[in-house]
């Protein structure tokens, strides 16, 4: 019983401070939902309240308006097809990278390392003269590219260290028994690379989704801009309409927390899996 006491008191630090984290993650998300639900003179009342005294659904309402479900539509579209090519693509790379020994593929991973120093902001000038020269901005298409030149290296190197995971006795296994390399790769290889899938996945689309500098420089009409960007509206010459900019906020962050709750077992499996190699 004393070492079970002892084992209990030893564990109150750890538990003050995982609380300490997620009362810091969760504190900005809960005041951003409480201002979303405050009348438009309650968010600088004095005192001020942590929840309004009468809750409204005013601010999403007004928030939720065409520009907005445009802005929605075109983060979907871009997100979505950001992921359905980096993801294939980076697990071709991570799989090559893992079963063959050439030195172009040795030259290729240094410079998916290189790549990985560079900030979004070092790349957006080039990027921006090449869809420019192509004649591409404010197209979808352009946004696409420069997504995938920013997520591609890191979605290569976290699928490379959860492939290193998967025995390649396995394949040649199945060699013996009569199948082709191809078929291998998709009955051996990616069920059992599904958790590093979804972790890259689920990386790639809160990247695409939340992102602003591209998307700031690389549109131009309101019929194209992505959610980040056009959340700008509520921010005027004269003033700043807090109570639908945190309603907007609030549904901007939904989807990727659902998301994230419903694949979040196989997010952190994948990320463990490919953190460690053995």
């Amino acid at each position: 019983m004393a070492s079970r006491g002892k084992s209990l008191i030893g564990k109150v630090p750890l538990v003050i401070l995982q609380l300490a984290i997620a009362f810091l993650v969760l504190a900005p998300f809960f005041w951003m939902l409480s201002v979303s639900l405050k009348p438009a003179n309650e968010p600088f009342a004095i005192p001020a309240r942590l929840w309004p005294d009468n809750p409204t659904l005013e601010n999403y309402i007004l928030a939720f308006r065409p520009e907005f479900r445009r802005y929605f539509l075109n983060s979907i579209i871009v997100s979505g097809a950001t992921v359905l090519i980096t993801v294939p693509l980076a697990l071709l790379a991570a799989y090559s990278l893992t079963r063959y020994q050439f030195r172009i593929l040795s030259v290729f991973l240094a410079a998916v390392i290189l790549a990985q120093f560079f900030p979004a902001g070092a790349m957006i000038i080039p990027i921006y003269k090449m869809v420019k020269a192509a004649n591409l901005l404010d197209t979808y298409a352009s946004l696409i590219i420069a997504y995938i030149t920013v997520t591609l290296p890191v979605a290569i190197w976290m699928l490379r260290g959860f492939l290193t995971r998967v025995p390649k006795t396995l394949e040649e296994a199945a060699a013996i028994d009569g199948a082709r390399p191809l078929r291998a790769f998709f009955d051996i290889v990616i069920p059992l690379a599904r958790p590093g899938i979804v972790a890259t996945t689920v990386f790639v689309l809160i990247v695409t989704w939340q992102e602003f500098l591209f998307a700031l420089s690389f549109t131009s009409t309101k019929e194209m801009r992505t959610l980040p960007v056009g959340m700008n509206d509520y921010i005027g010459q004269y003033g700043i309409r807090y109570g639908e900019l945190m309603a907007s906020s609030v549904m901007v962050s939904l989807p990727v927390i659902v998301i994230f709750f419903f694949l979040q077992r196989q997010f952190v499996s994948g990320l463990t899996a490919g953190a460690v190699k053995g």
